[in-house]
């Protein structure tokens, strides 16, 4: 299950590294929501439930963000992402993830696409220290080559706008 699981994982990280290439907020969330549900289904085969819960919360979110963004929702996949932690609680390692997913739904409801990037990294940085500490290299992987394409198309965007 591990093999298949560091699988799944690699193609999200294709995605992931689509995701911040794009400049509209609806295709980066389109490609979030494809990896963080891979994501998901590899935490599940790692038996992480904690951080499985937390990704097929996340794939929703990013699923309804592409359409809508209602505050009371946000807070609703909050209290959705706290209470899944409680209920698979495994060790500490799980608050990490927690906050990173909280971090990242709050990210996620921005209508600044300058601000969602931003918030994504802190997040980021987040999940790149649970899936060292849960040993997933290839997860690692992923959210490292996840944070490199949201600094490459902060730049892009922001540090050397092209003209229209």
């Amino acid at each position: 299950m591990f093999i298949l699981s560091q699988c799944l994982v690699a193609i999200a990280t294709l995605l992931d590294l689509a995701s911040f290439q794009f400049k509209q907020r609806q295709a980066i969330l389109a490609c979030l929501f494809s990896s963080v549900l891979l994501t998901s289904v590899h935490f599940m085969l790692l038996e992480n439930y904690s951080a499985a819960s937390l990704m097929l919360i996340a794939a929703l979110r990013y699923g309804y963000c592409i359409f809508a963004r209602k505050s009371w929702v946000m807070i609703a996949f909050m209290l959705l992402s706290i209470s899944a932690v409680l209920f698979t609680w495994h060790s500490w390692v799980s608050f990490i993830a927690l906050s990173a997913t909280l971090l990242q739904t709050y990210a996620s409801f921005q209508g600044k696409d300058f601000t969602l990037r931003i918030l994504m990294i802190v997040g980021t940085i987040g999940w790149i220290a649970h899936n060292t500490l849960v040993f997933s290299p290839l997860a690692v992987f992923m959210e490292t080559v996840f944070l490199i394409s949201n600094l490459v198309g902060l730049w892009r965007f922001y540090a050397h706008p092209k003209p229209a």
